[in-house]
Protein backbone atom coordinates (compact mmCIF):
# COMPACT_ATOMS: atom_id res chain seq x y z
CA UNK A 1 0.00 0.00 0.00
CA UNK A 2 1.24 3.16 -0.61
CA UNK A 3 0.32 7.15 0.10
CA UNK A 4 -1.26 9.32 -2.68
CA UNK A 5 -1.61 13.02 -1.99
CA UNK A 6 -1.45 12.38 2.09
CA UNK A 7 -4.86 11.80 2.29
CA UNK A 8 -5.00 8.85 0.39
CA UNK A 9 -3.92 4.98 0.20
CA UNK A 10 -3.70 2.64 -3.00
CA UNK A 11 -3.87 -0.62 -2.21
CA UNK A 12 -2.73 -3.27 -4.56
CA UNK A 13 -5.67 -6.23 -5.53
CA UNK A 14 -4.67 -9.15 -5.53
CA UNK A 15 -8.60 -11.17 -5.84
CA UNK A 16 -11.00 -9.19 -7.45
CA UNK A 17 -13.60 -10.84 -5.33
CA UNK A 18 -12.56 -9.53 -2.30
CA UNK A 19 -13.62 -6.26 -3.09
CA UNK A 20 -16.75 -7.14 -4.49
CA UNK A 21 -18.97 -5.20 -1.71
CA UNK A 22 -17.49 -1.92 -2.38
CA UNK A 23 -16.67 -2.67 -5.89
CA UNK A 24 -20.35 -3.08 -6.34
CA UNK A 25 -21.29 0.66 -3.58
CA UNK A 26 -19.10 1.97 -6.31
CA UNK A 27 -20.36 0.63 -9.21
CA UNK A 28 -23.90 1.98 -8.91
CA UNK A 29 -22.01 5.54 -8.02
CA UNK A 30 -20.54 4.99 -11.01
CA UNK A 31 -23.41 4.78 -13.08
CA UNK A 32 -22.93 2.35 -16.04
CA UNK A 33 -23.58 -1.51 -15.79
CA UNK A 34 -19.48 -2.31 -17.25
CA UNK A 35 -18.76 -0.67 -13.53
CA UNK A 36 -19.75 -3.56 -11.86
CA UNK A 37 -17.96 -5.74 -10.08
CA UNK A 38 -20.13 -9.00 -12.04
CA UNK A 39 -19.42 -7.16 -15.27
CA UNK A 40 -15.37 -7.67 -14.20
CA UNK A 41 -15.36 -10.58 -12.55
CA UNK A 42 -17.12 -12.76 -15.14
CA UNK A 43 -14.96 -11.29 -17.47
CA UNK A 44 -11.69 -12.32 -15.93
CA UNK A 45 -12.85 -15.98 -14.66
CA UNK A 46 -13.22 -16.49 -18.56
CA UNK A 47 -10.34 -14.36 -19.99
CA UNK A 48 -7.74 -14.16 -17.75
CA UNK A 49 -5.60 -17.02 -18.86
CA UNK A 50 -2.20 -15.89 -19.30
CA UNK A 51 -3.04 -12.43 -18.79
CA UNK A 52 -1.93 -10.71 -15.39
CA UNK A 53 -4.22 -8.66 -12.96
CA UNK A 54 -2.96 -5.07 -11.95
CA UNK A 55 -6.01 -3.41 -10.35
CA UNK A 56 -6.43 -1.08 -7.08
CA UNK A 57 -8.24 -0.33 -4.57
CA UNK A 58 -8.13 3.49 -3.08
CA UNK A 59 -8.92 4.16 0.32
CA UNK A 60 -9.63 7.48 1.82
CA UNK A 61 -7.61 8.54 5.11
CA UNK A 62 -10.60 6.85 7.52
CA UNK A 63 -10.03 3.31 5.20
CA UNK A 64 -13.13 3.38 3.57
CA UNK A 65 -12.58 2.44 -0.30
CA UNK A 66 -13.65 5.24 -2.66
CA UNK A 67 -12.59 4.11 -5.75
CA UNK A 68 -11.89 0.37 -7.70
CA UNK A 69 -9.04 0.76 -10.27
CA UNK A 70 -10.01 -2.40 -12.53
CA UNK A 71 -7.45 -2.70 -14.55
CA UNK A 72 -4.58 -5.78 -16.26
CA UNK A 73 -1.11 -5.84 -18.16
CA UNK A 74 -2.45 -5.87 -21.85
CA UNK A 75 0.77 -5.13 -23.42
CA UNK A 76 4.69 -5.69 -21.78
CA UNK A 77 6.42 -5.41 -25.14
CA UNK A 78 7.90 -3.00 -26.14
CA UNK A 79 6.64 -2.00 -22.73
CA UNK A 80 4.11 -2.72 -20.13
CA UNK A 81 0.64 -1.02 -20.64
CA UNK A 82 -2.38 -1.76 -18.72
CA UNK A 83 -6.04 -1.96 -19.64
CA UNK A 84 -9.68 -1.73 -18.12
CA UNK A 85 -11.17 -5.05 -17.43
CA UNK A 86 -13.86 -6.08 -19.84
CA UNK A 87 -14.30 -4.63 -23.28
CA UNK A 88 -17.48 -2.29 -22.46
CA UNK A 89 -19.18 -0.40 -24.16
CA UNK A 90 -18.36 2.29 -21.71
CA UNK A 91 -15.42 1.71 -19.15
CA UNK A 92 -14.25 4.19 -16.24
CA UNK A 93 -12.18 4.15 -13.07
CA UNK A 94 -15.05 3.22 -10.38
CA UNK A 95 -16.11 5.75 -8.17
CA UNK A 96 -18.62 8.44 -6.92
CA UNK A 97 -18.83 11.66 -9.21
CA UNK A 98 -17.22 13.44 -6.25
CA UNK A 99 -14.06 11.47 -5.90
CA UNK A 100 -12.99 11.29 -9.99
CA UNK A 101 -10.38 14.18 -8.98
CA UNK A 102 -8.48 11.61 -6.59
CA UNK A 103 -8.88 8.65 -8.49
CA UNK A 104 -7.46 10.71 -11.38
CA UNK A 105 -4.28 11.08 -9.82
CA UNK A 106 -4.61 7.62 -8.28
CA UNK A 107 -4.37 5.83 -11.84
CA UNK A 108 -1.75 8.31 -13.02
CA UNK A 109 0.12 7.16 -10.06
CA UNK A 110 0.02 3.59 -11.00
CA UNK A 111 1.79 4.50 -14.08
CA UNK A 112 4.58 5.49 -11.57
CA UNK A 113 5.05 2.30 -9.32
CA UNK A 114 7.77 -0.30 -9.08
CA UNK A 115 7.12 -2.80 -11.66
CA UNK A 116 4.92 -0.75 -13.36
CA UNK A 117 2.88 -0.24 -16.10
CA UNK A 118 4.37 2.89 -18.13
CA UNK A 119 1.30 3.49 -19.50
CA UNK A 120 -2.81 3.03 -19.16
CA UNK A 121 -4.78 2.55 -22.27
CA UNK A 122 -8.27 3.95 -20.91
CA UNK A 123 -10.83 3.18 -23.11
CA UNK A 124 -14.41 4.24 -23.94
CA UNK A 125 -14.63 6.73 -20.96
CA UNK A 126 -17.96 8.31 -20.94
CA UNK A 127 -16.96 12.04 -22.20
CA UNK A 128 -19.32 14.27 -20.02
CA UNK A 129 -17.90 12.55 -17.12
CA UNK A 130 -14.63 14.39 -17.60
CA UNK A 131 -12.12 12.21 -16.93
CA UNK A 132 -10.54 13.63 -20.18
CA UNK A 133 -9.51 16.58 -18.41
CA UNK A 134 -8.47 14.85 -15.13
CA UNK A 135 -6.12 12.34 -16.86
CA UNK A 136 -4.91 14.21 -19.61
CA UNK A 137 -2.84 12.01 -21.97
CA UNK A 138 -3.21 11.50 -25.78
CA UNK A 139 -6.80 11.30 -27.31
CA UNK A 140 -6.91 8.24 -29.58
CA UNK A 141 -10.50 8.51 -30.58
CA UNK A 142 -13.60 9.35 -30.06
CA UNK A 143 -16.74 7.66 -30.34
CA UNK A 144 -20.86 7.70 -30.64
CA UNK A 145 -22.82 6.95 -27.63
CA UNK A 146 -26.32 8.36 -28.38
CA UNK A 147 -28.44 8.36 -25.15
CA UNK A 148 -32.55 9.31 -25.28
CA UNK A 149 -33.37 11.18 -21.63
CA UNK A 150 -37.15 10.48 -21.23
CA UNK A 151 -37.65 13.92 -19.40
CA UNK A 152 -40.83 12.54 -17.31
CA UNK A 153 -42.69 11.70 -20.46
CA UNK A 154 -44.99 9.17 -21.15
CA UNK A 155 -44.35 7.24 -24.38
CA UNK A 156 -47.52 8.97 -26.09
CA UNK A 157 -46.21 12.55 -25.38
CA UNK A 158 -42.91 11.35 -26.66
CA UNK A 159 -44.43 9.91 -29.97
CA UNK A 160 -46.27 12.97 -30.42
CA UNK A 161 -43.36 14.50 -30.90
CA UNK A 162 -42.59 12.58 -33.80
CA UNK A 163 -43.97 12.97 -37.85
CA UNK A 164 -47.65 11.65 -38.05
CA UNK A 165 -46.76 9.14 -40.56
CA UNK A 166 -43.44 7.74 -38.63
CA UNK A 167 -45.70 7.27 -35.89
CA UNK A 168 -48.47 5.48 -37.99
CA UNK A 169 -46.00 2.79 -39.50
CA UNK A 170 -44.59 1.80 -36.43
CA UNK A 171 -48.23 1.24 -35.26
CA UNK A 172 -49.17 -0.68 -38.43
CA UNK A 173 -46.41 -2.51 -38.02
CA UNK A 174 -46.74 -4.11 -34.84
CA UNK A 175 -50.56 -4.43 -35.20
CA UNK A 176 -50.30 -6.66 -38.16
CA UNK A 177 -47.67 -8.89 -36.38
CA UNK A 178 -49.83 -9.26 -33.32
CA UNK A 179 -53.05 -9.80 -35.56
CA UNK A 180 -52.01 -11.95 -38.13
CA UNK A 181 -49.12 -13.83 -36.76
CA UNK A 182 -49.59 -13.88 -33.19
CA UNK A 183 -46.69 -11.70 -32.12
CA UNK A 184 -46.29 -11.73 -28.28
CA UNK A 185 -42.97 -9.73 -26.61
CA UNK A 186 -41.55 -12.01 -23.69
CA UNK A 187 -39.01 -10.51 -21.04
CA UNK A 188 -35.92 -13.63 -19.44
CA UNK A 189 -37.08 -13.98 -16.48
CA UNK A 190 -36.70 -17.72 -15.30
CA UNK A 191 -33.01 -18.47 -13.93
CA UNK A 192 -34.14 -22.49 -15.45
CA UNK A 193 -35.25 -21.08 -18.73
CA UNK A 194 -32.20 -18.43 -19.14
CA UNK A 195 -29.54 -20.57 -20.82
CA UNK A 196 -31.89 -21.83 -23.67
CA UNK A 197 -33.05 -17.44 -23.81
CA UNK A 198 -29.72 -16.82 -24.34
CA UNK A 199 -28.90 -19.41 -27.07
CA UNK A 200 -32.03 -17.69 -28.93
CA UNK A 201 -30.01 -14.55 -28.65
CA UNK A 202 -26.87 -15.98 -29.75
CA UNK A 203 -28.98 -17.91 -32.65
CA UNK A 204 -30.32 -14.51 -34.03
CA UNK A 205 -27.44 -12.24 -33.85
CA UNK A 206 -25.66 -14.95 -35.94
CA UNK A 207 -28.70 -15.20 -38.53
CA UNK A 208 -28.47 -11.34 -38.40
CA UNK A 209 -24.90 -11.27 -39.77
CA UNK A 210 -25.63 -14.17 -42.25
CA UNK A 211 -22.29 -16.10 -40.78
CA UNK A 212 -20.21 -12.95 -40.94
CA UNK A 213 -17.52 -13.14 -38.12
CA UNK A 214 -18.62 -10.39 -35.33
CA UNK A 215 -16.89 -11.34 -32.27
CA UNK A 216 -19.40 -10.28 -29.97
CA UNK A 217 -20.38 -14.10 -28.89
CA UNK A 218 -17.88 -15.95 -30.21
CA UNK A 219 -15.83 -18.46 -28.12
CA UNK A 220 -15.25 -17.81 -24.55
CA UNK A 221 -17.09 -14.72 -24.95
CA UNK A 222 -20.85 -16.42 -25.11
CA UNK A 223 -20.11 -18.26 -21.74
CA UNK A 224 -19.08 -14.78 -20.36
CA UNK A 225 -22.42 -13.15 -21.87
CA UNK A 226 -24.22 -16.12 -20.00
CA UNK A 227 -22.42 -15.52 -16.71
CA UNK A 228 -23.50 -11.96 -16.65
CA UNK A 229 -26.67 -12.50 -17.71
CA UNK A 230 -26.97 -14.88 -15.16
CA UNK A 231 -25.66 -12.62 -12.56
CA UNK A 232 -27.56 -9.08 -13.93
CA UNK A 233 -31.11 -11.31 -13.77
CA UNK A 234 -30.50 -12.22 -10.19
CA UNK A 235 -29.66 -8.32 -9.48
CA UNK A 236 -32.75 -7.21 -11.43
CA UNK A 237 -30.88 -5.71 -14.41
CA UNK A 238 -30.98 -8.19 -17.09
CA UNK A 239 -33.67 -7.32 -19.96
CA UNK A 240 -33.51 -9.67 -22.48
CA UNK A 241 -36.18 -8.95 -24.73
CA UNK A 242 -37.38 -12.15 -27.17
CA UNK A 243 -40.38 -11.14 -30.03
CA UNK A 244 -41.98 -14.68 -30.94
CA UNK A 245 -44.36 -16.22 -32.96
CA UNK A 246 -46.26 -19.55 -32.82
CA UNK A 247 -43.88 -19.73 -29.62
CA UNK A 248 -40.39 -19.28 -31.43
CA UNK A 249 -38.04 -16.94 -31.29
CA UNK A 250 -37.71 -14.36 -34.32
CA UNK A 251 -35.94 -11.35 -32.40
CA UNK A 252 -34.29 -10.62 -29.47
CA UNK A 253 -32.69 -7.56 -27.47
CA UNK A 254 -29.88 -7.79 -25.20
CA UNK A 255 -29.73 -5.49 -22.57
CA UNK A 256 -29.63 -3.87 -19.12
CA UNK A 257 -31.58 -1.89 -16.61
CA UNK A 258 -29.35 0.18 -14.02
CA UNK A 259 -29.43 3.00 -12.48
CA UNK A 260 -32.44 4.31 -13.78
CA UNK A 261 -31.14 4.00 -17.31
CA UNK A 262 -32.27 0.94 -19.96
CA UNK A 263 -29.04 -0.06 -21.85
CA UNK A 264 -29.52 -1.27 -25.26
CA UNK A 265 -26.10 -3.30 -25.88
CA UNK A 266 -26.87 -6.36 -28.79
CA UNK A 267 -29.86 -7.43 -30.87
CA UNK A 268 -30.84 -9.95 -33.25
CA UNK A 269 -33.06 -11.14 -35.86
CA UNK A 270 -34.08 -13.62 -38.10
CA UNK A 271 -34.18 -12.30 -41.59
CA UNK A 272 -36.77 -14.61 -43.18
CA UNK A 273 -39.06 -12.09 -41.04
CA UNK A 274 -37.39 -9.15 -41.94
CA UNK A 275 -40.48 -8.19 -44.24
CA UNK A 276 -42.61 -7.65 -41.14
CA UNK A 277 -40.08 -5.48 -39.47
CA UNK A 278 -39.95 -7.62 -36.21
CA UNK A 279 -36.69 -6.52 -35.66
CA UNK A 280 -38.33 -2.30 -35.43
CA UNK A 281 -41.26 -3.71 -33.69
CA UNK A 282 -39.35 -4.79 -31.11
CA UNK A 283 -36.92 -2.71 -30.69
CA UNK A 284 -39.42 -0.31 -30.26
CA UNK A 285 -41.28 -2.32 -27.85
CA UNK A 286 -38.17 -1.84 -25.72
CA UNK A 287 -38.24 1.95 -25.73
CA UNK A 288 -41.65 1.85 -24.86
CA UNK A 289 -41.10 -0.17 -21.94
CA UNK A 290 -38.28 2.42 -20.77
CA UNK A 291 -41.06 5.17 -20.79
CA UNK A 292 -44.15 3.33 -19.23
CA UNK A 293 -41.79 1.54 -16.50
CA UNK A 294 -40.34 5.52 -15.46
CA UNK A 295 -36.31 5.13 -16.32
CA UNK A 296 -35.02 8.64 -16.90
CA UNK A 297 -33.24 7.86 -20.14
CA UNK A 298 -32.34 5.01 -22.67
CA UNK A 299 -28.54 4.58 -23.71
CA UNK A 300 -28.27 3.10 -27.38
CA UNK A 301 -24.49 2.36 -26.21
CA UNK A 302 -21.88 2.54 -28.80
CA UNK A 303 -22.33 3.25 -32.37
CA UNK A 304 -24.00 6.06 -34.30
CA UNK A 305 -26.79 3.86 -36.52
CA UNK A 306 -29.26 6.17 -37.95
CA UNK A 307 -31.71 3.91 -36.27
CA UNK A 308 -30.65 5.07 -32.98
CA UNK A 309 -29.99 8.85 -34.14
CA UNK A 310 -33.78 9.30 -35.00
CA UNK A 311 -35.13 8.47 -31.23
CA UNK A 312 -31.89 9.67 -29.76
CA UNK A 313 -32.03 13.89 -28.11
CA UNK A 314 -27.96 13.93 -27.72
CA UNK A 315 -24.76 11.94 -27.93
CA UNK A 316 -22.75 12.76 -24.83
CA UNK A 317 -19.94 10.47 -26.31
CA UNK A 318 -16.78 8.17 -25.14
CA UNK A 319 -13.07 9.33 -24.87
CA UNK A 320 -10.68 6.79 -25.62
CA UNK A 321 -6.97 7.96 -24.27
CA UNK A 322 -3.79 7.06 -23.29
CA UNK A 323 -2.50 8.09 -19.77
CA UNK A 324 0.92 7.81 -17.93
CA UNK A 325 3.58 10.04 -16.97
CA UNK A 326 7.19 10.36 -18.85
CA UNK A 327 8.10 9.72 -21.95
CA UNK A 328 7.30 6.23 -22.38
CA UNK A 329 3.51 7.01 -22.09
CA UNK A 330 4.18 9.57 -24.78
CA UNK A 331 5.44 6.98 -26.86
CA UNK A 332 3.14 4.36 -26.08
CA UNK A 333 0.09 6.91 -27.42
CA UNK A 334 2.20 7.82 -30.50
CA UNK A 335 2.66 3.91 -31.78
CA UNK A 336 -1.19 3.91 -31.10
CA UNK A 337 -2.19 7.10 -32.57
CA UNK A 338 0.03 5.98 -35.09
CA UNK A 339 -2.18 2.59 -36.24
CA UNK A 340 -4.90 4.07 -36.49
CA UNK A 341 -6.95 2.22 -34.26
CA UNK A 342 -7.25 0.87 -30.59
CA UNK A 343 -6.03 -2.50 -30.43
CA UNK A 344 -7.75 -5.42 -31.39
CA UNK A 345 -9.96 -7.04 -28.87
CA UNK A 346 -13.44 -8.61 -28.81
CA UNK A 347 -15.79 -5.33 -28.42
CA UNK A 348 -19.01 -4.79 -29.70
CA UNK A 349 -17.87 -1.32 -30.75
CA UNK A 350 -15.81 -2.49 -33.13
CA UNK A 351 -19.73 -3.49 -35.30
CA UNK A 352 -21.32 -1.11 -37.49
CA UNK A 353 -24.79 -2.54 -37.25
CA UNK A 354 -27.30 -1.63 -39.54
CA UNK A 355 -31.01 -1.09 -38.47
CA UNK A 356 -33.25 -3.32 -37.23
CA UNK A 357 -36.00 -4.45 -39.26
Amino acid sequence: MSATANRYELEAIERLEDHAEDWARLGSEAGHPFATPEWSLCWWRRMSAGRELYSFALRDSSGAVIAILPLYVAATRPFRVARFLGYGDLMSPVCAPSDRAATARAMLEVTRRPHRCRAVLAERMPAEQGWGELLGGRLLRTDSVPLLRTNGMTWEEFMATKKRKFRGNLRRAEARLVEEHGLEFRLASDPDRLEADMGELFRLHGLRWGGETTGVFEGELAGFHADFAAAALRRGWLRLWLAEIEGRAVAAWYGWRFAGVDWHFQSGRDPAHDRLSVGTTLFVHTLRAAFNDGMEAYNFLAGDEGYKLHFAGEDPGAESRIVGSGPIASAAGLLIAAAARIPAGARRGALRAARPS
